[in-house]
């Protein structure tokens, strides 16, 4: 159940999420993306994933590149391509989502600005001879359970030459109660509805993070608490 009467916050939730089903209707999909575009702008979700860009760009570098792995309707990627712009920088980020239709609303609300593409995608399929200067998830590990989560981290390590970024959630009641009773006060959406009080449940301490990093072999990985109620883990490599 979505919402159960005593949520348990000591260990994740293993209910699926009603937008990783396959057969989802466009039209609500769009909605729910918009939607989640505008919770991230609000919560400063995007100032996480930011911050996080700008420790990772070697000092004097004037372009990069970003795999953005589960972009879900691209407002991560959008962002990223336009800070880097504002600092006299070229970005282009590739955007990857299982779900076609995310895709789609990538690339409609995204047509004609430079630096991004989007591609239905799986994050195991990409070959390891292409690397990227920056790997980028925000969002997406909550979806997966441990031992998946633990493969696409080290994929993810694999793919990027400076580093990878993580932005995901913190498992906690606050959190919890705090996006269950604006989700069920200001949505409409069923997804947003259903699945945002219930991404929290799905989400993480920072144990959780520790032991998901150490078992991906992601030896020194950085994880700290962000507001609002988010982790960002930070996996630098050395670079030359």
């Amino acid at each position: 159940m979505s919402d159960p009467a005593s949520p348990d916050f000591k260990t994740r939730s293993k209910v699926r999420e009603l937008i990783d089903a396959s057969d989802l209707d466009p039209a609500e999909l769009a909605e729910c993306l918009r939607e989640l575009a505008s919770i991230n702008a609000a919560l400063g979700g995007y100032g996480v994933t930011l911050g996080a860009l700008e420790r990772l760009i070697p000092s004097g570098c004037r372009e990069f590149d970003v795999l953005d792995v589960g972009s879900g309707g691209g407002d991560t990627a959008r962002r990223i391509v336009s800070w880097a712009r504002r600092r006299g920088l070229s970005a282009r980020v590739y955007g990857i989502d299982l779900a076609s239709e995310a895709v789609a609303c990538a690339r409609l609300r995204n047509a004609g600005l430079p630096g991004l593409e989007f591609t239905a995608q799986d994050l195991f399929d990409l070959p390891a001879t292409r690397t990227y200067d920056i790997v980028h998830a925000a969002l997406l590990l909550h979806h997966l359970p441990d031992d998946a989560a633990v493969q696409a981290l080290a994929k993810m390590y694999k793919l990027c030459r400076w580093g990878l970024v993580i932005n995901d959630l913190h498992r906690h009641p606050a959190a919890y109660y705090a996006v269950r009773g604006l989700s069920a006060g200001l949505s409409r959406n069923r997804l947003i509805r259903h699945d945002a009080p219930l991404s929290v449940l799905r989400a993480f301490h920072r144990s959780d993070l520790e032991d998901l990093a150490r078992r991906a072999g992601l030896l020194a990985s950085e994880i700290s608490w962000r507001w609002a109620f988010r982790w960002r883990m930070i996996v630098a490599k050395a670079t030359s």
